[in-house]
């Protein structure tokens, strides 16, 4: 059971991620700043695009912590 929804949430949070940056690029067409958004440089998301690519971040740690008590307790 954790094993789905920890494969549901990291592949959910990763689509997020992706279409957010692909929003990103189709309304600028600037494809160096795909860069600047891993190193917080990006000032340039608007808001339903930032809030889009943090939440896809947030389920992927959330993914990441399910995965760890998995393993945890099913060894």
């Amino acid at each position: 059971m954790l094993s789905l929804v920890q494969s549901l949430l990291l592949g959910l949070g990763l689509a997020m991620v992706l279409l957010a940056l692909v929003r990103y690029l189709r309304r600028t067409g600037n494809w160096h700043a795909l860069w600047q958004v891993w190193v917080g440089q990006l000032k340039d998301l608007n808001m339903s695009e930032f809030r889009f690519f943090r939440s896809g971040v947030a389920l992927l740690f959330v993914g990441i912590l399910v995965r760890i008590v998995n393993l945890t307790l099913n060894g």
